[in-house]
């Protein structure tokens, strides 16, 4: 595993990076098709792993409260 400088922040990072665990830059990789690559790219911005884990697990943990409170007002009657 070769290890290279993140052209953004100089983090070092493995050349097979799918995107900089530091800033979430993209990576060197050669397969710029797929589902990480374009989330990669939303709004020509680089968006990091931890940030798509945070707004999936947001939006997890919204719908579960939302459906515990309609839940309780259905059958509260």
């Amino acid at each position: 595993m070769v290890l290279v400088a993140c052209p953004a922040c100089d983090h070092r990072i493995s050349e097979k990076a799918v995107a900089c665990p530091s800033c979430g830059h993209p990576g060197r990789q050669t397969d710029r098709h797929g589902l990480v690559p374009a989330l990669g790219r939303v709004a020509g911005t680089y968006v990091s792993a931890n940030a798509i884990t945070g707004a999936i697990l947001g939006s997890v943990m919204f719908v579960s409260f939302a459906a515990v409170l309609i839940t309780l007002i259905l059958t509260h009657r």
